[in-house]
């Protein structure tokens, strides 16, 4: 991971990625209430400096102009990589997971296993 997330930086990712839309500054703050103006402020630039987020456009707020941004990193390429850093065995913490899905979600758990394996199987071959 080239740069690791501070909590504020974490919190706007999080408003970003349940998002469908590109969001505004003004816009974190209807959908977290307890981030402020300031605090989205110096997150996004930060953010953008580590190429986290991107500009997505301009768009305008009552009488103002403002940017608005979409993440480049998703949130599961971002959970992949904290967890590839932890000294926790990828084999228990993938049973742990299983665990707790459903029949659906476990069927394609199987689906992409499967296909992994024929992948590994033909690079052998």
């Amino acid at each position: 991971m080239k740069y690791k997330l501070s909590n504020k930086e974490l919190n706007v990712m999080q408003v970003l990625w349940a998002s469908e839309k590109p969001l505004s500054i003004t816009d974190f703050t209807k959908y977290d209430p307890s981030l402020n103006t300031s605090t989205v402020q110096a997150a996004l630039r930060s953010l953008l400096q580590k190429s986290y987020i991107r500009v997505a456009g301009i768009e305008q707020h009552k009488k103002v102009f403002a940017r608005t941004y979409l993440p480049s990193l998703s949130e599961t390429d971002y959970m992949l990589e904290l967890f590839q850093k932890s000294s926790v065995n990828s084999g228990s913490f993938f049973a742990a997971l299983v665990k707790k899905e459903d029949a659906k979600t476990l069927e394609e758990i199987e689906k992409i296993i499967e296909e992994q394996k024929k992948k590994l199987l033909k690079k052998e071959n």
